[in-house]
């Protein structure tokens, strides 16, 4: 969802009266064919021009290019937290990179409390609310390089304050959550966030297997194990050399059990997995005695 559709969108919103969720849809498509009709008249505003120049810096045929590009739409509008987000993607020093981040989220979040984002009703909610999103993205971004210079707690601190700002965590903040708990041997905590987001997949299954695999807890290590080779059954082939990948699936992205999942995890969340070096030999050979292939 663009900036521009974005902000005619709440406009409508604040001005529409209905009475009812029926007639709010129906105004809502109401509203959808006249905007596809281009029927409704909007200025452009700083904000919109930012990320049409964000747009160019996401196509630029060189680094240089981009990083121009992003510079000139936070000059445009200085609002624009998503221009910094870009340029904090394309810094190759991680010093200077986690500098520019750092001082991005805190004027974002100054904003942020100055526009009353950060009242309580708000609190919880803040992915359902577009303003709040680049800031949401700009933390999980901070977990994820802290997360690779080895400052586990951290990033701990930073999936914490996702998830006490955005519940519904659309950003997969609990998934960093669960490995770094994993990391860390915290059984209490993994369960209690286990059991707020009981998700039976790769993400979540894994560092439970991993934690119990490192407390030497040899039974729930392995009821995880089965269960998170039902959520895909591609983890073994990923030991045994023998797994493909999918290439229809697009560069960066994965799907649920499929092998592009098994491989991202074991490429993202190097951090979990380093910390045990004989995984692969336990793996193999329970799956061995068990049959499976």
């Amino acid at each position: 969802m663009d900036n521009k559709f974005q902000q005619i969108l709440n406009e409508f919103l604040k001005n529409v009266d209905a009475k009812d969720e029926k007639e709010l849809n129906e105004k809502l498509q109401e509203f959808m064919e006249h905007y596809n009709n281009g029927e409704i008249v909007y200025e452009n505003t700083a904000l919109d021009d930012a990320y049409d120049l964000l747009e160019k810096a996401e196509t630029a045929k060189t680094r240089s290019q981009a990083i121009k590009f992003a510079k000139q739409a936070y000059d445009v509008c200085p609002d624009c937290f998503d221009a910094i987000l870009f340029q904090v993607q394309l810094e190759e020093n991680p010093i200077k990179r986690l500098q520019l981040l750092e001082t991005g989220l805190t004027k974002e979040k100054n904003k942020l409390m100055n526009e009353k984002f950060f009242e309580k009703d708000n609190i919880g909610e803040f992915y359902q609310l577009f303003e709040t999103r680049p800031y949401i993205r700009g933390l999980y971004a901070k977990a994820d390089y802290l997360l690779l210079d080895g400052k586990i707690k951290q990033a701990l601190d930073i999936c914490k304050e996702i998830l006490r700002l955005n519940e519904s965590d659309n950003t997969g903040a609990r998934y960093l959550l669960m490995a770094i708990y994993a990391y860390l041997e915290d059984e209490k905590e993994i369960l209690k966030l286990y059991k707020k987001y009981p998700e039976e997949d790769l993400e979540m299954l894994f560092p439970l297997f991993a934690l119990y695999y490192k407390l030497g807890n040899d039974s729930k290590a392995k009821e995880y194990l089965d269960r998170v080779n039902k959520a895909n059954p591609n983890l073994l082939k990923y030991f045994q050399g023998t797994i493909k990948v999918n290439e229809k699936v697009p560069v960066g992205y994965y799907g649920r059990g499929d092998s592009s999942e098994v491989i991202m995890y074991f490429e993202q969340y190097d951090f979990l997995i380093d910390t045990m070096p004989t995984l692969s030999y336990y793996i193999i050979d329970y799956f061995k005695k068990n049959g499976k292939k």
